[in-house]
């Protein structure tokens, strides 16, 4: 019942990666330079369904063991999958990380275990182990020690692309603060989940070399059929969002390009007097990008400024700004509700510029309206 269980699971699996890696490579996207390396991530994409349709028709064909204990089978699939899965959620925040040349260095060892493993088992064997009294009789087994070398190498697979992943999603948020003024929406909290989505599903694959329970492989490879789908589904979906954020992933790139131009001497007192008396940060939607050009400057020596002189970035030193001025309103007119003034102080939603307020400010507009009311009773 379970061989029978497990064939027809397989068999969708196969079916569903050869459909979605069709439509990534088929996948009409606009005509915009800068979806290139998401192009190309696509690619690698299709590449990684392509590559466990295939695996998995060889399971099928040729009815590979479905309990071994650290199987070279399983450890092969995760092995592929985990930086094809992670580089290209990475695309989609730091376009430039990713190169072919970058994930052949991590991928290389891979095809070389392989043949290792291929010549060691043709010499001395390739044991099936079905349970942890077989795997210490044979622990010692040229072919079962080059499967836990296997194994070891995708335990530092999974922790080293945890760290890279952790790194760029970090470097990606800070570049988003210092680029937007209303950037709650842009962190794509979509990608943290989907990144520690794979990397469970890449725990659980590590957890699958030391079972030897059917009904768990059963369960899991039901999980990672479902991950593929919905992980599918999310990714194509990016080119909307891209539009929005193109200007700031770029953004470590541009200011590599900008450090070689001469510029101006600049003084940021200068600078600060003009964003304060034409009042640009009311702007609704501003970016450092606009506001850069309006004072006819480059953006990353406006980035440096901000960060250096004010002590904190784009985003926090728009904010802090407007809700300065959202209390000058909240005094004068006492009748304004919070959806008019977050409109003045160039916030498009309620919502946003009452939680920037109690970000700054510790309370809620309603309550610092209300508090200076009463100071100015007393």
């Amino acid at each position: 019942m379970e061989q029978h269980a497990f064939l027809i699971i397989n068999t969708a699996i196969i079916i569903e990666c050869l459909i979605m890696g069709f439509v990534f490579l088929a996948l009409p996207l606009p005509a915009n330079k800068g979806l290139n390396k998401y192009r190309n991530s696509l690619r690698f994409l299709a590449g990684a369904y392509f590559i466990l349709s295939f695996l998995k028709i060889i399971v099928v064909l040729y009815d590979i063991a479905i309990v071994d204990l650290i199987s070279v089978e399983g450890l092969t699939i995760s092995s592929l999958q985990a930086p094809l899965f992670t580089f290209t959620l990475i695309a989609l925040i730091n376009p430039n990380l990713v190169t072919k040349k970058y994930l052949f260095t991590i991928l290389s060892p891979i095809p070389i275990l392989l043949i290792i493993y291929i010549l060691v088992a043709i010499r001395w064997g390739n044991p099936r182990i079905m349970n942890f009294s077989e795997l210490r009789e044979i622990l010692l087994h040229p072919a079962v020690i080059i499967r836990e070398i296997y194994c070891l190498y995708y335990l530092y697979l999974l922790i080293y692309l945890t760290i890279i992943f952790n790194k760029e999603i970090h470097s990606y948020e800070k570049e988003i603060d210092n680029y937007y003024a209303d950037n709650y929406r842009l962190y794509l909290p979509g990608i943290r989940y989907s990144f520690y989505a794979a990397l469970s599903i890449g725990i659980g694959a590590m957890v699958s070399c030391f079972m030897f329970s059917e009904l768990w492989v059963l369960i899991f490879t039901i999980s990672y059929g479902i991950f593929y789908f919905v992980f599918g589904i999310y990714y194509i979906q990016y080119p909307r969002t891209f539009v929005y954020i193109q200007g700031a992933i770029n953004l470590r790139k541009e200011a590599i390009e900008e450090l070689g131009k001469p510029n101006k001497r600049l003084i940021w007192k200068d600078l600060k007097t003009e964003i304060i008396n034409t009042k640009y940060y009311l702007k609704t939607g501003v970016n450092i990008e606009e506001m850069s050009q309006h004072l006819k400057i480059g953006r990353t020596t406006l980035s440096t400024f901000i960060n250096n002189e004010e002590g904190m970035n784009f985003n926090m030193w728009i904010n802090t700004l407007r809700i300065e001025e959202s209390k000058k309103i909240l005094i004068e007119f006492p009748d304004y509700n919070l959806a008019q003034i977050s409109e003045m102080v160039g916030y498009s939603e309620s919502s946003n510029f009452s939680r920037q307020f109690k970000q700054i400010t510790k309370v809620s507009p309603s309550v610092w309206r209300q508090k200076h009311r009463n100071k100015q009773k007393l």
